[in-house]
């Protein structure tokens, strides 16, 4: 697995793309020495903020780190190691996680935290929906294109809700069920 994650960033520098990818524990290596980085070293840059939304209050650190050590050399284009500190208040209850990332961009921890923030709104708005609005993940279809074609429809039902006006999903799996006069203007 790990191989294949090298190769595969190792292509997108060839191709003359960046990347930022997330450090997970199974890559036993670089995720202890990036936190101990993060314990040890103090950051190149730094960005704080605080923001209220949905019920939700949360604190962002993120510390950008220029030190590579050996990693420089085995990671393809490797540039900074990132710290994602977030904690706060979900639904009354307390958290705090962190995550650790790697990029071969050169950027401030800011512009880090945009592009992450970004990301998880493109998880939250579509890959969150499909798997758990849709339960896309344990769908019953078999047969060699049922999941493509599915995946299709549900994207397509998705587009559809978006651009009537809907934020919620589920709220417009239920308003829309059967309503197929409100969906057909829409395409043709």
């Amino acid at each position: 697995m790990l191989c294949t994650v090298k190769k595969t960033l190792k292509q997108i520098v060839e191709q003359h793309n960046d990347y930022l990818v997330c450090v997970k524990a199974n890559q036993e290596r670089l995720y202890r020495w990036i936190e101990q980085q993060w314990q040890t070293r103090l950051p190149e840059s730094v960005y704080q903020v605080q923001e209220r939304s949905h019920g939700r209050n949360m604190r962002w650190r993120v510390s950008v780190f220029e030190e590579l050590g050996e990693f420089a050399t085995e990671w393809a284009g490797l540039q900074r190691c990132i710290c994602v500190e977030r904690c706060g208040t979900r639904g009354g209850q307390e958290f705090s996680e962190r995550q650790y990332y790697i990029s071969s961009v050169i950027t401030s921890a800011e512009e880090f935290h945009r592009i992450i923030r970004g990301h998880w709104g493109i998880e939250n708005r579509l890959h969150w929906v499909k798997d758990v609005t849709f339960n896309e993940d344990s769908a019953p279809q078999h047969g060699r294109f049922a999941a493509a074609n599915w995946s299709v429809v549900r994207n397509f039902f998705i587009t559809i809700a978006r651009s009537l006006g809907f934020t919620s999903i589920a709220s417009a799996k239920r308003k829309l069920a059967n309503q197929l006069e409100i969906i057909f203007p829409l395409i043709q």
